[in-house]
């Protein structure tokens, strides 16, 4: 009897512990899983604490710290801590398994633990555009996400709510809901739903007993009480074949938060029924409501499968504390009742559905980091070795061809210095340009901290591939003196060095300033910044002063010396040596260094660029010299020293003027541009050279005439991509290190010789972009301005042109011309009238050959034959005669558009090359695909003008240019007189062999409109990749 008893009481010792044991036989697995929390308010933390529990009852521990998952600190989001709280920021770790858990945010009366239950001011909350772009960067290899509600609600941003439901595979529809115990005032229901619910039935609210509360997005209120359903309430159905896959138990209630979605590209695992009665259907159909719609969802792609679960699955408060017991999962999926609480769905439901998602979770392989070379003590990540660029990659020194874009950041409405500060929209950028095979960005001064932060997010997602920054270090212009060397600006460009280096190291914060980056530099970017630049496209002016103040002025140095050459150079030399000796004396860190410069400052003697007065000195572009042959390396330098080059095939003058240029043939043709290439190269004999900048610009203006046809603006978006391909294959061809294209994006803020004059006032010219300035349109991504949908001004008549529509955005005036079914366009033409300014000024008829007058006087017509279309100025207001003032004529007479753009020269052997003139008149014929186009015909005639081609100096606050004095060229800047016009009329005629037949708006007599749009002070823009883009992508994707 005795043993019979103790051997029942070792059986039923044994299994007690029976489950304990086998879950420490159990094999451990790892997995690095992001559990995304932003619903935090206390430390309950219920939003993710049933998911942690499962996870350790599963054996799989945190592959980042070895350890069991603590649910108090394993995840990212909001972490409350007394009065204060820590935002705990998503790390591109290389995760496994994603899991989103709640991103509804915390709230004020949430987090002060307020009573009153009403909507209070958002802490924080919502998944932001970079923590999207982290996600999707890891949606590869076959990875598992889930998500659950409220993930893509408010505060959620629309649009990465959209790119969400795309992942996921379905359709929000707009409604959410919950399921109440108790309905009545004061006890479970929020207020704000309460208040809403008063206001928008005019009633009292009087709900008692258990119902469900639905709440659009537009804050409308359906609900549902005892009377409109069954005991069955809601519950979830799942398919037959769903139910053995994930072992889940079938019609079990769900009693919190849920969603209305449908499927899109999903298929449906399980649904939601509610058990409603006829009355209680019909209120829900009312608002487009169903009594089914689906539970949890799963997208399978080629990529990575996702679910998405319509309910709050997770949110749990109450779950064991012990984890550690084999099948005690099983025995809570027996025992637990189908009641009121939440208990029931997640053992019966969420616990087996999430083990057998969590056991098919694949394991990443982990990325190999090798690290930097390391050489006596000074770490290395990039080098010049033989006149060779290298880098330190997988273990081993490798060659390097340098593809870089560069990064001009003026967004719409902000000048140079006013940088994004939106970390998203760097990602976004640097997301698309990797997409397009580039390997280097380059970026001019020193950038927000938020630049550098999304650098590093980015490079650690693409550790294969990441992308490299060359980080140049201006010094600022107009120096005092015009004098380089001068103490003040000496020390002033040394302390922008060691801020630049300090935050390349992620260590430094750098006071509020004026017109230059500021802030705390935490992202330490030094392993993937291959090179620092020092300089800028120095001032001939400058380089000349500098020269003569400091004559007989050399440097030596332990890095970089200029002992033979100018003073110039010598600074060059000494601001170089400064700055690798300040990083590796507090870093142990080296990066090769160049000196930035232009083909202005070539040592080459350039014959074309001369003058009749056989006077070199009179030449901007040839005259000052900076000579990096002139150049030593120090003992200390290991890193390597070049030169970078900003070198363009249409500037300066002689890149079109050198004979010798021509004989330089490539697979295509004669190409000038290598023959620039060719020569510099052959005199650079010291040190690798890289085109740090080079690039081709489209829009509808042209400020230098190339022969080869690569001009300064106005080039379609298909021979920018085959431009700079061609280039770069030169470029690689002559021997450089590399070239960076001229730039990523357009810039507003930009300005040259052509425009600048005729920005007034200049400081609002960011607000608008001047499609006629080739150095607004150099972006292989295009910022443009948006067409509205609807005319502000639409004209109708009965002739051969039926309306007129006229609309107007930051870049043009669109004229959209509805014409007959029967128009001929072989023999007629059409004359569209301007009126820019005032009426009693302008030409008032439309032709010579037509005796007919406008009301009021025009200063341009538009004439349309065929495909053909030219803009044409009243001779007064012809800018490119030196006109400026409209005057009021009866001739019918109107000039083309033709500034000088290529100077007359006479070269040193005193052959004379002929000015060229642009075609300023000629409106290029295709859609608005592309961006130097500016008429085409459909089933409507569609023109856009640039504003600067109607004389209009400002768009934004309606200014046009007024000025009667006689210039013989351009002046300063905001030196021209301007005149606020009261809108423009537009009119027009139609013409066949030089006789009247039609006339519109009108019959005999022109009807007059003016059209005054609305001003603005901030622009709205888009960004839309160039053509360009693919073409390049394709080419970098080959070339090594």
């Amino acid at each position: 009897m005795k043993k019979r008893f103790v051997l029942l009481f070792f059986l039923g010792l044994l299994t007690i512990m029976l489950p304990f044991l086998l879950y420490i036989k159990k094999k451990t697995s790892y997995l690095n899983v992001w559990i995304i929390d932003k619903t935090v308010p206390n430390k309950d933390f219920r939003e993710h604490k049933g998911l942690v529990w499962i996870l350790n009852n599963m054996k799989v521990k945190n592959k980042i710290t070895g350890n069991y998952f603590d649910y108090k600190k394993d995840y990212f989001g909001f972490y409350p801590d007394g009065e204060r709280y820590n935002i705990f920021e998503i790390q591109p770790n290389n995760p496994d398994f994603i899991y989103i858990a709640d991103a509804y945010g915390v709230y004020e009366n949430d987090y002060k633990q307020n009573k009153e239950d009403i909507k209070s001011n958002l802490i924080y909350g919502g998944l932001k555009e970079e923590e999207l772009f982290k996600i999707k960067s890891y949606l590869n290899n076959g990875r598992v996400i889930v998500a659950e509600f409220n993930t893509i609600e408010y505060p959620t941003q629309e649009k990465v709510k959209d790119e969400l439901e795309n992942i996921f595979g379905f359709k929000w529809n707009g409604w959410i809901g919950r399921y109440f115990v108790e309905l009545k005032k004061d006890v479970e229901v929020p207020m704000w739903i309460i208040e809403n619910y008063e206001k928008q039935y005019n009633s009292k609210w009087d709900f008692k007993g258990r119902g469900f509360v639905f709440i659009s997005q537009d804050n409308k209120i359906l609900v549902l009480d005892k009377n409109d359903f069954g005991s069955k309430k809601l519950r979830i159905q799942f398919g037959e074949k769903y139910l053995r896959e994930f072992n889940v138990k079938n019609y079990v209630n769900y009693n919190y938060w849920f969603e209305v979605v449908s499927a899109i590209d999903s298929e449906v695992i399980a649904n939601f029924i509610l058990d409603v009665n006829e009355g209680g259907y019909k209120k829900l159909k009312k608002y487009g409501l169903d009594k089914k719609f689906p539970a949890v969802l799963r997208k399978v792609s080629s990529d990575y499968t996702s679910y998405y679960f319509s309910g709050d699955f997770a949110d749990i408060n109450d779950v064991p504390y012990f984890y550690k017991l084999e099948g005690y999962d099983l025995f809570k999926k027996l025992v637990s009742v189908n009641t009121d609480s939440q208990d029931a769905f997640y053992w019966k439901v969420y616990v087996p559905m999430m083990k057998k998602i969590i056991k098919d979770v694949k394991v990443m392989n982990k990325a190999i980091d090798y690290g930097l070379y390391n050489y006596k003590g000074v770490k290395l990540v990039s080098r010049i070795k033989n006149n060779e660029f290298q880098i330190y990659k997988n273990g081993v020194w490798q060659s390097f061809f340098i593809k870089g874009v560069n990064l001009g950041l003026a967004t719409p409405g902000k000048w140079f210095t006013q940088m994004p500060e939106n970390e998203a929209d760097y990602l976004r950028w640097f997301d698309l340009i990797g997409k397009m095979n580039v390997n280097t960005i380059r970026v001019y001064t020193l950038i927000h901290p938020s630049f550098y932060k999304a650098l590093k997010t980015y490079n650690e997602i693409h550790k294969d591939n990441p992308l490299y920054l060359v980080q140049e270090i201006w010094p600022d212009e107009n120096p005092k003196d015009h004098n380089y060397l001068d103490k003040e600006n000496l020390k002033s460009f040394m302390k922008e060095i060691e801020y630049v280096i300090d935050a390349i190291h992620g260590n430094i914060e750098i006071p509020k300033r004026i017109g230059k980056s500021y802030g705390i530099y935490d992202s330490d970017v030094s392993k993937w910044t291959i090179a620092f630049l020092v300089g800028r496209e120095l001032e001939p002016d400058e380089v000349i002063s500098t020269n003569q103040k400091n004559k007989g002025y050399k440097y030596k140095g332990e890095y970089v010396s200029c002992q033979v050459g100018e003073a110039t150079e010598a600074w060059l030399a000494l601001c170089c040596d400064y700055l690798m000796k300040y990083e590796e004396e507090k870093y142990k860190f080296q990066h090769p260094v160049a000196i930035v410069s232009w083909p202005t400052l070539d040592p080459i003697l350039h014959r074309s660029e001369f003058n009749a007065f056989s006077k070199k000195e009179l030449e901007y572009n040839d005259k000052a010299i900076v000579n990096i042959n002139n150049f030593d390396l120090g003992a200390r330098n290991i890193a390597g020293f070049f030169g970078a080059y900003h070198i363009y095939p249409n500037y300066p003058d002689f890149m079109n003027n050198e004979e010798h240029y021509k004989e330089y043939k490539d697979e295509y043709g004669r190409l000038m541009y290598g023959g620039y290439l060719k020569e510099f190269i052959s005199q650079h004999k010291k040190f690798p050279a890289l085109v740090a900048e080079f690039g081709l610009a489209t829009g509808a203006g042209n400020a230098h005439m190339n022969p080869d046809g690569y001009n300064h603006g106005g080039v379609d978006e298909i021979t920018q991509g085959e431009g700079i391909v061609r280039m770069m294959k030169a470029i690689k061809k002559e021997g450089y290190i590399g070239g960076i294209i001229f730039e990523w994006m357009d810039e507003w803020a930009k300005k040259t010789w052509i425009t600048e004059p005729f920005m007034i006032p200049y400081e609002r010219h960011v607000l608008w972009h001047n499609a006629v300035d080739p150095e607004q349109n150099y972006g292989i991504l295009a910022v443009e301005s948006i067409k509205p949908e609807k005319p502000d001004l639409q004209i109708k008549d009965d002739g051969l042109i039926k309306s007129i529509s006229i609309f107007s955005d930051e870049t043009y005036l669109y004229i959209d011309l509805e014409y007959d079914k029967n128009f001929d366009f072989i023999n007629n033409e059409i004359i569209i009238g301007i009126d820019t300014y005032d009426r009693s000024k302008g030409d008032f008829k439309y032709s010579p050959y037509i005796d007919f007058k406008s009301p009021t006087g025009m200063e341009f017509i538009i004439k349309i034959k065929n495909k053909t279309a030219k803009i044409l100025a009243h001779p007064e207001y012809n800018i490119g005669n030196m006109k400026f003032s409209s005057k009021k004529t009866e001739k019918g007479i109107y000039e083309e558009i033709k500034p000088v753009i290529n100077k007359s020269r006479v070269t040193m052997d005193g052959k004379i090359i002929p000015q060229i003139r642009q075609d300023g008149s000629t409106l290029k014929y295709g859609d608005f695909t592309d961006s130097s186009n500016c008429f085409y015909i459909e089933e409507k005639i569609y023109i856009r003008i640039p504003w600067a081609k109607l004389n209009v100096t400002d768009p934004s606050s309606h200014r046009v240019l007024d000025d009667d004095k006689k210039y013989l060229y351009y002046p300063e800047r905001d030196t021209f007189k301007t005149t606020v016009t009261d809108g423009f009329i537009i009119s027009g005629i139609v013409v066949a062999n030089n006789k009247l037949v039609d006339v519109f708006p009108g019959k005999q007599y022109v009807e007059t409109k003016i059209y005054k749009w609305k001003g603005w002070e901030e622009p709205k823009y888009r960004e839309r990749l160039k053509k360009s883009y693919g073409i390049i992508k394709e080419y970098f994707k080959t070339l090594k």
